[in-house]
Formats: C-alpha cells, structure tokens, sequence
C-alpha cells in the first residue's frame, strides 16, 4: 500500500511477561501488521502486552517512532533504531534493558534538558553512574592511603 501522508498512523508497541519494552512499530492498520509480526518474527511468542497511540498523520507518527527508538530503546527493533539488535531475535544470551521508574513529569524535564545538552537521557544517566563510581574510587583509594598513613606512623 502507497504512504498516505494525511491517513491516521498508528504507533504500536509490544511488552513481554516482564514488562520489558520488545518492539516498537508503524502501521495504517496494526492488526494488519501484526500478522506479519506473527508469522515472521521469533519475538512475536513471548508479547504479553502492546499499546497503540494514534496520530492524524504519517509525519506525527514517524516522529513519535523516531523518539521512541532512540529514548526508550526496544530489544528487538532494526531499523531506525540508535542501537539496533544485532543478534537473532531470541533470548539466549541477550542483554535485557534496565528498568528505571521515574514519574512522567520528571521524565519529560529530564527529556527536554538532554534534548537542550545534545544527550540521550541514557547518555546521560550513564554518565552520571560512571561519574558516581569513579568518585568512590576515588573515595576509596584516599581511605586506604590514609589508613596506610595511620598504620605507618604507629609503626613508628
């Protein structure tokens, strides 16, 4: 079927038993899609759960897939995502996406200012832990020479 750019576009996305996010897709007709979900992809057996928002437009929803691919970060999604899976689409072996709750309108502020600095929240959070971790090491190197300071001057 020919793009329509004027036709009400469906943004769908699937759930495992975990909640974790699988797929995030595009469709006129979802249900249509779907059957080809089903009978073409190894992931299709585990969907537990699927959302779909609608937008009036073709151009809306690709925008609303684009944000979804790069923030939210679907296990099994290719094309057009910032990291696609790389591996068949079955489960053995693969890293599953953290879970982080955050409450929407302190996800949104947070969207925006990564927006603003040029990051991913992921970026960002991934920086804030590495920054975390290297200030403990550091944290714990300064405590282990003291200690070795006290314990040389005892020695004395």
């Amino acid at each position: 079927m020919p793009l329509d750019p004027n036709r009400a576009t469906a943004v769908y996305r699937f759930f495992d038993r975990q909640g974790r996010l699988m797929y995030v897709g595009i469709a006129y007709d979802p249900a249509e899609r779907w059957k080809h979900h089903a009978t073409k992809t190894r992931w299709w057996k585990d969907a537990a759960d699927n959302t779909i928002e609608w937008y009036d437009t073709r151009a809306e929803a690709e925008r609303a897939e684009k944000v979804a691919l790069r923030y939210e970060r679907p296990i099994y999604n290719k094309a057009g995502s910032v990291t696609p899976y790389q591996g068949p689409t079955g489960k053995r072996g693969m890293k599953i996406p953290r879970k982080l709750r955050v409450d929407d309108d302190i996800w949104e502020d947070f969207e925006k200012l990564c927006a603003e600095e040029g990051v991913t929240p992921e970026e960002a959070i991934t920086a804030y832990i590495a920054s975390r971790i290297k200030a403990d090491r550091l944290e714990r190197r300064r405590e282990a020479a003291r200690l070795r300071h006290l314990a040389a001057e005892s020695d004395d």
